[in-house]
């Protein structure tokens, strides 16, 4: 046999089939997962830093505050003298009156202190209240099976509140709604289960008439064209999917 029939012999045919192994292929990779986990690192993060700069407004408070009443005491001590002989003879020097003027211009500057101080720990307050709304509303979010958690929490921010429990709610036409049970009406519904993944769908026994927002009127179907105004500034997506609930483009 000769070397160039060796060699065309051994040439592997391209006609039949190669198997993989699919445990050699990369599983696929959500970008949106990773940026969840990077996004509740960060918020944990700054709900630290909210809570640090909270007790140390707090405490800069109360010492100015301990000042203040040290002063008024002093001042206190200085009208006493006014009744001693030692009072008059300040008086005759000149000095008390210049005690005085400084003691009160020193009250004033920490009366000032004091609500500069008062307003900071309100506005950390106020912040960390917001990132505990926001930590709570994201891990519901999360569960409710959302594609795009940091989206839709920027859908919903307008109308989300904490109720009295410290839980977070949705703002509905006025009414209150546990966040998790208005994120479950909206998986029923074909303008957003798009947000949602596969487990988002409507399932064989859902319905096709399930309102976007629950126990809100549609403006665009009772013809309250301010409202619809309104909504459209305030909720842009929501607007649109009403709009489409509705049949108008």
């Amino acid at each position: 046999m000769s070397e160039e029939t060796v060699v065309a012999e051994s040439v592997t045919s391209t006609d039949a089939p190669v198997a993989v192994d699919p445990a050699l292929l990369n599983p696929p990779v959500r970008p949106e997962s990773q940026s969840s986990a990077s996004g509740d690192e960060l918020l944990k993060h700054k709900l630290g830093l909210a809570n640090q700069h909270a007790k140390e407004a707090q405490k800069a408070a109360k010492e100015a505050q301990a000042e203040r009443e040290q002063l008024k005491r002093e001042l206190e001590e200085l009208k006493a003298l006014q009744t001693s002989q030692a009072q008059k003879s300040l008086e005759d020097q000149g000095q008390f009156r210049e005690l005085w003027s400084q003691a009160k211009a020193t009250v004033s500057e920490r009366d000032a202190e004091i609500v500069q101080l008062k307003a900071e720990l309100a506005s950390v307050r106020q912040e960390r209240e917001g990132d505990r709304l926001k930590a709570a509303a994201m891990s519901q979010i999360n569960t409710a099976g959302v594609i795009n958690s940091q989206q839709m929490y920027m859908l919903l921010q307008t109308g989300l509140r904490t109720d009295d429990e410290g839980n977070p709610v949705m703002l509905n036409g006025g009414v209150e709604q546990p966040l998790g049970e208005y994120l479950a009406n909206l998986k029923q519904s074909t303008d957003w289960q798009h947000h949602f993944g596969a487990s988002g769908s409507k399932g064989m026994g859902s319905t096709g008439n399930v309102s976007v927002s629950p126990g809100r009127e549609n403006p665009y179907k009772t013809g309250d064209l301010t409202a619809a105004i309104r909504l459209e500034v305030e909720n842009p997506e929501l607007a649109k999917a009403l709009k489409a609930e509705a049949g108008r483009r």
